[in-house]
């Protein structure tokens, strides 16, 4: 695959951004020789690539590429997936080796992945095709031979062996990042004054694209340093408690009070990049007097990738990475419905939830499926929820910020 150099940058509400730490520190590491393979999925086998010495990356959307039409796309394919290709088709991607698609787990992106080999031959392009559902024996077995034979097909085209070594490095690293980003999610939904959304969303977005030691040395030193406060407020425990039950989905006799300082506010949805959609946050609560923060973060990208159990290391470690990747919380096309909206019922008037925010990414036919499900459940939680329309570059940023404000306001007064 060529090697491309150019970097996009976040543009929101005219203000040009400079480029982020995450695109930094994966540009270092493509200047230092690693081999990239680019992730359009976020639960991706981290462990299988870093045992196979390549750094995986979870690609985001540029919101200064704008994903028009292009000949080589269905009408329906997402406007994640549109801006994928359109920086690509502007040789705009960072340097990759390969990249990574998933298959039976997102039409957009299972098709987009076709597509990426017919107009782009030249470049290397992977696939791990998912268990149509659940967690049972018979799919940990057929996830198993899957990553088995991804390994075999990494090893062919670049000479790079599965290394036992490197995997028990990698198997570390992802569970002291699952660790640390658990521990900071719980902790800011007990006291989200502890870290401010923006910086928490920054950070594990970081780790996912460079998944290195400098990246987890900033989430455990945010985790230690929360710990600390905690520790003050006699919180530790409650807190660990919290992280916990989120991961097993056990809440027993969890339940935050409320609080009628400020609205807590809960954000879900599919492909949305958490940084950018903190920033509409920001502007939108900026310009009034309301206090809010989001405290629960159920994007795809954030609580679906954290929320899970790292692989072990005793036994076959392709086995050990599939029970890992079917420990995440189950897609809704993938018969996990029912399971998500159960979740959802049960946990979110525990958390003192004042509003939910329903992201749809445009043309994402499973948000649109999963939105209306999600609304009616939780209304009969009694907590309210506005859906919020939006696609890859936030284009109609003026009228997401001000959905969000109205949102807000009427939860103040009510």
């Amino acid at each position: 695959m060529k090697w491309y150099t150019g970097v996009g940058v976040l543009s929101v509400v005219g203000l040009e951004m400079e480029t982020n730490q995450r695109l930094q520190s994966l540009r270092r590491a493509a200047d230092n020789g690693q081999r990239i393979v680019g992730c359009v999925y976020p639960a991706f086998p981290t462990e299988l690539f870093l045992a196979h010495k390549m750094l995986p990356s979870l690609l985001w959307a540029d919101s200064n590429v704008p994903s028009a039409f292009e000949a080589s796309l269905q009408t329906f394919c997402c406007s994640f997936a549109r801006n994928l290709f359109s920086q690509r088709a502007n040789n705009l991607l960072t340097p990759l080796a390969a990249l990574f698609f998933p298959g039976n787990r997102c039409d957009s992106l299972q098709n987009l992945g076709d597509i990426w080999r017919f107009r782009f031959p030249e470049d290397t392009v992977l696939r791990l095709t998912y268990p149509s559902s659940g967690k049972s024996e018979a799919a940990i077995t057929y996830l198993t031979e899957e990553l088995r034979s991804l390994s075999r097909t990494i090893e062919e085209l670049f000479g790079l062996p599965f290394s036992q070594k490197e995997f028990h490095r990698a198997v570390g690293l992802t569970a002291q990042f699952l660790s640390a980003t658990q521990f900071i999610a719980a902790a800011r939904l007990l006291q989200p004054q502890v870290l401010p959304y923006t910086e928490f969303a920054e950070q594990f977005c970081r780790f996912l694209t460079t998944p290195d030691s400098e990246s987890l040395l900033q989430l455990e030193n945010t985790a230690s340093s929360i710990r600390q406060t905690l520790n003050k407020l006699q919180l530790v425990t409650s807190t660990e408690a919290l992280s916990y039950a989120l991961l097993h989905q056990e809440f027993g006799d969890i339940m935050i009070p409320p609080d009628t300082s400020y609205l807590r506010i809960a954000v879900i949805g599919g492909m949305i990049d958490p940084e950018a959609f903190a920033v509409l946050f920001n502007n939108a609560v900026s310009d009034n007097s309301i206090n809010a923060e989001i405290v629960l973060d159920l994007f795809s990208f954030s609580f679906r990738t954290v929320f899970a159990q790292p692989p072990r290391l005793q036994g076959n470690p392709f086995k050990a990475i599939a029970q890992s990747l079917l420990s995440h919380y189950t897609e809704p096309t993938q018969e996990g419905l029912p399971e998500r909206l159960g979740f959802l019922k049960n946990i979110l008037p525990k958390l003192a939830i004042d509003g939910l925010i329903i992201c749809e990414q445009s043309f994402c036919d499973p948000d649109g499926f999963v939105a209306p499900a999600v609304a009616s459940i939780v209304a009969k939680t009694g907590i309210p929820t506005t859906r919020l329309y939006l696609d890859a570059e936030l284009s109609d940023r003026g009228r997401l910020e001000s959905k969000i404000q109205s949102f807000l306001e009427i939860l103040k007064t009510s």
